[in-house]
């Protein structure tokens, strides 16, 4: 409902994943990502994204997209469980910024593309089994509309801002993920949640994050006697995959009784820091801190690893709808996301996307007969003033629920606790959500974090972005599975690699 640029994308401070080097291989690149992604990951969605990912980043620098480069060569990074420099990045540490700048850009330019801002997605309709539009709220008409489309995309982002803290922008909220889910679309391991273990803990100070790619560059993680505890608890240190690093850092904080611990960079060249990391450099010093000596970090939630359950080629259980990004469940990701494959699985689905779109048969658009608004404002009711006064509160409180019942570490007590509480709030907001968009929009989100927690309950073993306390370990290969969750009932479905 807000702007282009209030997006996950947009913040994104790692780069894009793809193979350009001549000591690199797609296949390589393909191993890194079934290893991180912990046994779950579809092969095939892997396969496309490593092989396709280093066209994808042609075609955008053939429309004219700059990625940083050291006499005339590709500036290429390495980032936590990658084994080649492959990190493309744009302006240092902007990528996200960058290449979703260069993208409005042309999606501005593009004379056949009309935009519409602060309009926020009510609902899908459904005919027949086939989504064939949108109900859609003009925030400044204050009015429902009705779009209808032979395909829709959704590209609504994640949902690990219902978390607190987070290291997401306030639109991360999962509202399109849950929309979809309402509609009859299959969603999937949605208890996959990605904790980014770098982000900066200030009191007075958002939850911002610090790259992966600063501890690429040598920076180390240091407990409160000044030891660097990720040496011998993983081959790869610092380097280590996010979920081992993010529970480490848990577990030092746990034991040292600390809200936080320190990622030193006071051995590094304090000159080329500043260069590498402007971005970031620049956001420390409104706090006074310098990021070429040592930072107070902890873990936040950073990236929603499952999601909208969809195919090789975007499209979801739902005819006629997609899904790309953050929201979607490629297959790509498994159990845990590794760094910098999300931007680049943006761009090589959307392609997909837009080119199964084009193939479509020419048929003509079936109109639904009569469709009923979801949505009858209760006269006299005003979302404003219940949003300041009750839904704020909610929200807050969900995101407290949300880390403390399903957060870096689980249980089945915790996630019960939390499930209870949740799920209370839901039947509360249901009958007010019919006449109201802010209520709406509340208990969409409260169904999210329900998925999440359902989700978490039922997978009884750790795995990738999910550890489960009281099942510390991760069941063998073959036994491996997903859980989707389609209208109210949650299956295992076999992995097959």
């Amino acid at each position: 409902s807000a702007t282009l640029e209030d997006s996950n994308s947009y913040f994104a401070q790692g780069g894009m994943a793809a193979v350009t080097a001549s000591d690199d291989t797609p296949r390589e690149h393909y191993e890194d990502t079934m290893v991180a992604g912990a046994g779950l990951c579809d092969p095939e969605a892997v396969r496309v994204l490593t092989e396709e990912a280093p066209k994808a980043v042609e075609a955008l620098a053939q429309l004219g997209m700059q990625f940083d480069s050291i006499d005339g060569h590709l500036a290429l990074g390495l980032e936590g469980g990658h084994h080649h420099h492959r990190i493309l990045h744009a302006g240092g540490d902007a990528t996200g910024r960058e290449v979703s700048r260069f993208m409005i850009a042309q999606v501005k330019g593009a004379p056949g593309i009309k935009l519409f801002e602060h309009h926020t997605l009510i609902e899908l309709i459904v005919e027949k089994g086939r989504c064939c539009g949108v109900w859609i709220w003009d925030g400044e008409a204050k009015h429902l509309e009705v779009y209808y489309a032979e395909a829709v995309v959704l590209a609504t982002g994640g949902a690990a801002a219902l978390y607190r803290p987070t290291t997401n922008p306030p639109t991360a909220l999962g509202d399109g993920l849950s929309i979809a889910y309402q509609a009859g679309a299959v969603v999937r391991d949605m208890e996959f949640i990605q904790f980014h273990p770098t982000a900066l803990h200030l009191k007075g100070a958002p939850s911002y994050l610090i790259s992966e790619a600063v501890r690429g560059e040598g920076a180390y993680l240091l407990n409160p006697d000044g030891e660097r505890f990720m040496v011998g608890r993983h081959p790869l240190a610092e380097l280590a995959p996010r979920d081992v690093v993010a529970r480490e850092i848990y577990s030092e904080m746990q034991r040292y009784d600390v809200a936080s611990i320190t990622l030193s960079l006071r051995h590094l060249d304090r000159e080329k820091i500043y260069r590498r990391f402007p971005t970031i450099t620049e956001e420390l010093r409104k706090y006074g801190l310098d990021l070429a000596t040592e930072i107070p970090i902890a873990p936040a939630a950073h990236y929603t690893v499952g999601g909208i359950r969809v195919d090789l080629n975007g499209h979801t259980s739902l005819r006629g709808l997609y899904a790309v990004g953050e929201v979607a469940s490629t297959g790509l990701m498994g159990a845990n996301r590794l760094a910098s494959n999300s931007l680049v699985e943006c761009l090589v689905y959307s392609t997909r996307i837009a080119h199964h779109i084009e193939g479509l048969p020419d048929t003509p658009m079936v109109y639904p007969t009569a469709i009923q608004p979801p949505i009858c404002p209760h006269e006299g009711f005003d979302d404003e003033v219940w949003m300041e006064e009750k839904g704020r509160k909610l929200m807050k409180r969900l995101g407290k629920i949300l880390m403390k019942r399903a957060g870096i570490v689980r249980s089945a007590k915790r996630l019960g606790k939390g499930l209870a509480e949740v799920t209370e709030r839901i039947s509360e907001l249901e009958v007010l959500a019919k006449e109201s968009i802010a209520v709406r929009e509340v208990y969409n989100r409260h169904l999210v974090a329900q998925l999440i927690m359902v989700s978490a309950e039922l997978r009884s073993e750790s795995r990738g972005g999910h550890y489960r306390k009281d099942f510390p370990d991760t069941l063998p290969p073959e036994a491996a599975y997903h859980t989707e969750i389609k209208e109210n009932k949650i299956t295992k479905v076999k992995y097959h690699e």
